[in-house]
């Protein structure tokens, strides 16, 4: 509980100034792009995309218009994994590091204006991803907007509370296992949004996206 709460005070701690927004166009053939702006400073982000020829963040975010952190969290040491983006060199810190469709992170923009980032690649149709007992981020494996239920949530029978970045701090929801309710609200998240989930249990969330359904 100590390492949650000082994670949660870091990110809060380390806000930029506005809340993220999205777009998405895609295509029925499988293949196309999402469009995400990036305010300045702090929010939080997913890859829903599977690019070519992996989903490194010199494949994804290749030349980001100014200087980009990118900060995933690590679940066995209670930290952050970072890559920064140097604009006068053109070169990431840590070319490893990738964002997987169903991962999140943290972005920092260092700029002063909004950053537009472009993610291609092709939709995974089919998905499974396995969300740990713990705190971890993660996101919906398609890039697709609405509420836990519409996205196919897997229906939960143990504990489990989400939090989602507002630019300032968090929106806590907290999902009640003896009612089977979420409070204050049941969860909702945009295209190329990521989220912490912090569970009591193991719980698997698997999509079946059929084209032209």
């Amino acid at each position: 509980m100590r390492t949650k709460a000082l994670l949660l005070t870091t990110a809060i701690g380390a806000v930029g100034i506005a809340s993220s927004m999205a777009q998405a166009v895609y295509s029925v053939n499988i293949v196309g792009y999402v469009n995400k702006s990036l305010p300045p400073g702090l929010s939080m982000v997913a890859n829903q995309l599977n690019a070519t020829p992996n989903n490194k963040l010199t494949t994804l975010i290749p030349a980001p218009s100014a200087g980009l952190t990118v900060s995933k969290f690590n679940p066995v040491t209670g930290n952050f994994d970072s890559a920064n983006y140097d604009p006068d060199n053109a070169v990431w810190s840590n070319d490893d590091l990738s964002l997987e469709p169903g991962q999140g992170a943290f972005v920092d923009n260092a700029g002063l204006v909004p950053m537009t980032v472009t993610f291609v690649g092709e939709v995974k149709l089919v998905s499974s991803i396995a969300i740990h007992p713990g705190l971890d981020i993660y996101s919906g494996a398609i890039p697709q907007a609405g509420t836990l239920d519409q996205l196919e949530f897997p229906t939960l029978t143990t504990g489990m509370s989400l939090f989602k970045f507002n630019g300032s701090g968090f929106d806590q929801f907290i999902f009640d296992a003896d009612n089977a309710v979420w409070s204050p609200s049941i969860p909702r998240l945009e295209i190329a949004e990521s989220c912490f989930i912090d569970s009591q249990a193991s719980v698997t969330w698997s999509r079946n996206f059929p084209v032209g359904n």
